[in-house]
């Protein structure tokens, strides 16, 4: 989804997707488990947010059990239970409280994870934007208003510079992050265009430099005829379930 890319610029995970799409190091450097069950995670000392206070495992621990509370409504909350995460469940339903959840920070830079079972491709989950940190700070401090730009703390390679609603979010580089000597986009503006037509001629007359968003298919052959190498086909992966 669209967002999805404005929340992977702002926020790190404790791993992210390389340009192949592999899991790779994020906010943690490396990581370990036990029979698949048990995960821990070691954060790079030097990985900070926007503000200059460090990241630490306290931060991971508050915001999955923020992410698995109920009162947060949080439509990615279920994303949690496809790693199993111990107590997840009962999170969910009501029947036990968000700090029952099988996070533990061990110290500052050591994040613990236990799972209710073995799940071998647990860290490959961790990419997803949804499980990345969230600043307890900001969040506590202006609620609901957190992420406006004259309040949110970010941990990404860019910080929020200005956003206007339904016309245009603009991302600034943020000094602070653990590896921005390798940031080599100074500023990023994103557009919200819902009509797929406008956005590819807005791409073609220059105004935007990438979409995301799907070619209209009555414009596809053309558009691959004329411009083939900057036309690019991604794979799509689709499931059936059935249930009987």
């Amino acid at each position: 989804m669209p967002e999805s890319n404005v929340s992977r610029d702002l926020f790190e995970g404790l791993l992210i997707s390389d340009v192949e799409g592999h899991p790779s190091p994020g906010v943690a450097e490396k990581w370990e488990n036990k029979d698949f069950k048990v995960w821990t995670f070691h954060l790079r000392e030097n990985a900070k947010w926007s503000d200059g206070t460090p990241v630490t495992a306290h931060d991971f621990v508050y915001s999955w059990q923020r992410l698995a509370d109920p009162n947060t409504a949080s439509p990615y909350a279920s994303y949690l239970q496809y790693g199993h995460i111990a107590n997840i469940d009962d999170i969910i339903a009501g029947k036990k409280p968000a700090t029952d959840l099988g996070v533990k920070a061990l110290d500052d830079h050591t994040f613990e994870v236990t799972l209710s079972e073995p799940v071998p491709y647990f860290y490959k989950l961790l990419v997803h934007p949804s499980v990345s940190p969230v600043p307890k700070s900001a969040v506590e401090k202006f609620g609901d208003k957190w992420t406006q730009p004259a309040n949110i703390v970010t941990n990404g390679a860019y910080k929020l510079k200005n956003w206007v609603v339904n016309e245009r979010i603009v991302l600034e580089r943020n000094p602070q992050y653990w590896d921005n000597a390798k940031t080599v986009i100074n500023q990023v503006t994103y557009l919200p265009i819902s009509s797929e037509v406008t956005d590819v001629n807005r791409y073609r007359s220059g105004e935007i430099d990438m979409t995301y968003n799907n070619m209209p298919i009555e414009l596809f052959q053309k558009l691959k005829k004329e411009i083939p190498n900057e036309v690019r086909v991604d794979p799509l992966f689709v499931y059936l379930l059935l249930r009987n």
